[in-house]
């Protein structure tokens, strides 16, 4: 499996449509490709933007304004509408955004996903930070695989029984229950094969919602400028939960989870700058990205998934079935390459824009970081972080909490930042930047459009 899977990263990063990689993961991902996983937020991070805010400038959460009425591309008032062939899929997400956190997984049938198995408790498993985070993330794996043996031990019981239903012993009849509604007679050994394992994300989506307070108002502009619905930046909750450290050993990275790949069509990725890693950069590749999905696909719906499916993929999909309408896709569409993840994406996309509406419900009052106030300046010539610091009278700590960009080889003092780079710096410290730097240029920070 491990091989099938590399297979399929590599040629999805070959593909010309330059599919995205997915997060946060489902347990089995985990228990197939133990190397495919996100990162915890890492302590220097925590560190250094802990250097921008204080508590006492947490500022309660307020609904979005998602006003996409000049020009759009593509939005129609029902464009994020559910679909009622997706209800389904929508509510079971919304469920693991809001009822169930990263200590809890649920076994649950795949294609059914109103069919839950299980609710187990893993915190015993992944509470100790003495141990490396994927070490511990395969303890879980192994756990949770022998969880789901033991359902698809029983439902194989239920399939040798179910002509005989008076013979089932009491104590799976809940089970015998679960699927009184589906007809096909090999349902329950279909269904053997269906048993997966989800984490739930509340406190993850939590803190996708504070750390995006940071940037989302700035991220919705951009969307606005580029003509596309603003609602689109959620996608980084899908895709990150907004974890501002999110990587995986693929290459996946940043909080729009850009492969290298894809990015270095939009992005400098090189050993001192790899935008990937500031949102506010990769929102402006992520638009453009979209923006190719949507002119080669036709709707909203589709380009989302091709995000994470792929351009090719969905193009694939709606020729061989004939339509663009994306449940019938996801009814109908076989292939290797759409499964799970893919199937889901959209709907999970759809839950989160949910989610967010109806926040209070589901988590009371919330606190987030306040929008970011920087300015740009334009460094004239390689420079070491320390020096910029020094000129510009700022704490190391705060620019690099305002350039997630930068590379260890820069932070730790070994590399430069590149001449041209316009570095953020506190609004207040610009005065200081420009007598104590050499004269590089101001960059304009509301500016609409990307430089370099």
């Amino acid at each position: 499996m491990k091989k099938v899977l590399l297979v399929i990263f590599l040629f999805l990063s070959a593909s010309t449509s330059r599919a995205i990689l997915p997060l946060p993961y489902s347990l089995d991902a985990v228990e197939e490709s133990p190397q495919v996983w996100q990162e915890e937020l890492r302590p220097k991070d925590v560190r250094a933007y802990n250097e921008l805010f204080t508590a006492s400038q947490l500022r309660e959460m307020e609904l979005p304004n998602f006003d996409n009425s000049q020009g759009v591309l593509g939005y129609q008032s029902d464009t994020f509408a559910v679909p009622q062939e997706l209800r389904s899929r929508v509510d079971f997400w919304k469920k693991i955004y809001t009822q169930y956190t990263s200590t809890q997984a649920l076994l649950h049938d795949s294609e059914y996903l109103g069919i839950v198995y299980d609710v187990v408790d893993i915190s015993d498993l992944i509470s100790d930070e003495n141990i490396p985070y994927r070490k511990r993330m395969r303890s879980v794996s192994r756990f949770l695989k022998a969880k789901k043996e033991v359902i698809q031990a029983q439902l194989r019981q239920l399939q040798a029984l179910s002509a005989t239903p008076v013979e089932i012993p009491v104590d799976l009849f809940p089970l015998f229950k679960k699927f009184e509604s589906i007809p096909d007679k090999d349902k329950f050994k279909a269904a053997a094969n269906r048993v997966r394992a989800q984490v739930g994300q509340r406190d993850r989506i939590v803190q996708g919602f504070l750390y995006g307070g940071r940037y989302y108002s700035k991220m919705m502009d951009i969307f606005a400028h580029e003509k596309l619905p603003k609602e689109l930046t959620r996608l980084t909750l899908v895709e990150s939960a907004f974890n501002l450290s999110a990587r995986s050993k693929v290459g996946a990275s940043g909080v729009w989870q850009f492969m290298r790949s894809t990015g270095k069509f939009f992005l400098r990725i090189n050993r001192s700058v790899d935008e990937r890693n500031d949102p506010l950069a990769a929102t402006w590749a992520a638009a453009q990205f979209l923006r190719q999905n949507y002119d080669a696909l036709g709707s909203w719906p589709l380009a989302v998934t091709a995000y994470n499916h792929g351009r090719e993929g969905m193009a694939r999909a709606v020729r061989q079935l004939a339509t663009t309408n994306l449940p019938d896709i996801i009814r109908n569409y076989k292939a290797r390459t759409f499964g799970f993840a893919s199937s889901n994406f959209f709907s999970e996309f759809l839950a989160v824009l949910e989610v967010e509406r109806e926040y209070r419900k589901f988590f009371g009052k919330l606190l987030v970081d306040p929008p970011l106030q920087f300015e740009e300046y334009l460094i004239a010539d390689n420079s070491k972080l320390d020096t910029i610091a020094e000129g510009c009278k700022v704490k190391r700590e705060i620019l690099t909490a305002l350039n997630p960009a930068f590379t260890d080889w820069v932070i730790s003092g070994r590399g430069f930042v590149p001449k041209g780079y316009s570095v953020k710096v506190p609004p207040e410290s610009l005065a200081q930047c420009k007598s104590g730097l050499k004269v590089g240029g101001l960059i304009n920070p509301a500016r609409t459009t990307r430089s370099g």
